[in-house]
């Protein structure tokens, strides 16, 4: 699957979430700002420091020089963002929303007075060398995620669908090839169909020919297949839940070869 560089809906996404995000926020105690996410280590405050770092760095800003934990750090990338978020713990929940406001302001205007040769630019993303366009569609997915991971330790409603949850789906939907044939395991020959019941509603079918691959349809019948809310699967390839109490209590509910389903199922986490 790829992804449709519409830039009107790209960018209409992002506009969208961020509003999202900063609305959801307005009114937030200080014990809410505080609340441990879904993120380890991170509180509902971190979460949206985060995104505005990531923000910062798109505007050319490098992180931060300051102390930071490291213990659970893999990578580089998720070394600049700590470095983005701990430059932001000392501030207050409101000061941290304030920033994000300017900020969203600003890439939102930059965004728009991009050339289409600009913004089409291939460059670095955490996907790879891509159109910048295609990492503003990232950003969407990133900064729906975060923002789940925050409303759901505070037993907030989730949401509700929309643009920003239609593309975060799209997002993870470009990498369920190596989702259930990389990380899943999925057999050659194996067609595994995963069917998203609300509030995005989707059918993502993979079929293992040599390597695993997205179609849209198979010749056969799926080999096996998982169905659940589109919140979930977005919690479990994001590596936010345990998939074992789901499996569980069937909220990922499993069909046809149900061994090669549960083992899927558990295996699903893929992002950095």
């Amino acid at each position: 699957m790829s992804i449709e560089l519409d830039r009107e809906r790209i960018v209409g996404g992002l506009e969208q979430i961020w509003a999202e995000w900063a609305e959801w926020a307005d009114g937030l105690s200080d014990g809410g700002w505080e609340t441990p996410s879904r993120c380890p280590g991170w509180t509902v405050q971190d979460n949206l420091a985060h995104i505005i770092g990531t923000e910062q760095m798109l505007q050319g800003h490098d992180a931060p020089e300051v102390e930071f934990p490291t213990a659970h750090l893999r990578n580089p990338i998720a070394e600049g963002n700590e470095r983005w978020v701990e430059s932001m713990r000392s501030l207050s929940g409101p000061e941290v929303l304030d920033l994000f406001r300017g900020i969203s302001a600003e890439r939102l205007g930059q965004l728009a007075a991009m050339s289409d040769e600009e913004i089409h630019k291939v460059g670095w993303s955490p996907i790879g060398e891509v159109a910048y366009l295609r990492f503003m569609h990232v950003r969407v997915y990133d900064s729906w995620l975060h923002l789940e991971d925050c409303r759901e330790p505070l037993g907030h409603e989730p949401s509700a669908g929309g643009l920003p949850a239609q593309m975060s789906v799209d997002e993870v939907s470009t990498a369920a090839g190596y989702i259930i044939g990389k990380k899943g395991g999925a057999p050659e020959g194996s067609r595994v169909e995963v069917n998203l019941t609300g509030p995005v509603e989707a059918a993502i079918r993979v079929a293992v020919d040599g390597r695993a691959s997205v179609v849209e349809a198979f010749d056969n019948g799926p080999t096996c297949t998982l169905s659940m809310s589109s919140h979930d699967w977005l919690a479990l390839t994001g590596g936010r839940k345990d998939p074992l109490p789901l499996i569980d209590d069937g909220s990922v509910a499993l069909g046809g070869d149900e061994a090669l389903a549960r083992q899927l199922a558990e295996r699903l986490a893929f992002t950095i």
